[in-house]
């Protein structure tokens, strides 16, 4: 048994309240996604933002890929430059006739398809530091239903020996493109980084494999291509169908 005063000299080597439980004020940093709620975060941008207006999709949108290209064309017609050229993609895993290039391409009925125990990861190497102020990803839980994952986990770093924890998300329902945005992370929304790693652990209704149609990375336009871009989008707008109308019901809020 310690003594009174060997108790005493440990407690001031070692005091008994350092080792109790700390309260901190930090936020946790879990991100719910979920387009059927007005009260789900703000911080991600619906970019599909039917569902809290007209309840679920129409199955047909999802599989004609309606949904999926006027995404595209609502991202396109911000001041956004896509670097999804400049990176190299990697998949923990990859299914026959499924493989990672799938998520690069416009169309969404092919998808990347994970083979193998989970969690599966993707992880992006750019060649350079990139400013990312948009990272965009398509989900369809009506399409892909226990392939749509339930959880997905974002790292950043310079490689993947550096790379830290950023943030959780939780995927409650989404059909459609979700924009993942970072004004938490600096004054200037940007998330500065060389490497990328997505980590899905658990899929709605305990499925194993993972789909994912589509991934989009944005950096912000500079200045020298402002005018180019507005030049181009005079004519693009016509070619593709666009009017201030479909920008309403479909474009980054």
């Amino acid at each position: 048994m310690i003594s009174y005063k060997a108790q005493s000299i440990l407690n001031k080597l070692a005091p008994l309240n350092a080792i109790e439980p700390v309260e901190t004020n930090k936020k946790r940093q879990v991100t719910v996604i979920d387009d059927t709620s007005e009260d789900a975060n703000q911080d991600p941008v619906y970019i599909n933002k039917h569902n809290t207006e007209d309840g679920l999709p129409d199955i047909d949108d999802l599989k004609s890929g309606v949904l999926f290209k006027l995404g595209l064309q609502a991202m396109e017609s911000q001041e956004l430059i896509c670097v999804n050229n400049l990176a190299l993609w990697k998949a923990s895993s990859s299914k026959t006739g499924n493989p990672i290039e799938n998520i690069l391409n416009d169309d969404p009925n092919s998808f990347w398809q994970s083979d193998g125990g989970q969690p599966h990861t993707i992880d992006i190497y750019f060649t350079h530091r990139m400013d990312i102020i948009l990272l965009s990803l398509y989900f369809s839980l009506a399409s892909d239903e226990s392939y749509t994952p339930k959880l997905f986990k974002l790292y950043v770093g310079h490689s993947p020996s550096d790379a830290v924890f950023y943030k959780t998300f939780h995927i409650e329902h989404l059909d459609g493109w979700i924009g993942l945005t970072f004004g938490d992370n600096r004054a200037d929304n940007l998330l500065k980084c060389q490497f990328l790693r997505l980590v899905f652990p658990i899929n709605h209704e305990n499925g194993k494999d993972t789909h994912l149609r589509g991934i989009r990375i944005y950096t912000p336009m500079k200045r020298g291509q402002r005018q180019t871009h507005e030049e181009d989008k005079h004519f693009s707008d016509d070619r593709r169908g666009l009017t201030p109308h479909t920008l309403t019901n479909y474009t980054i809020r």
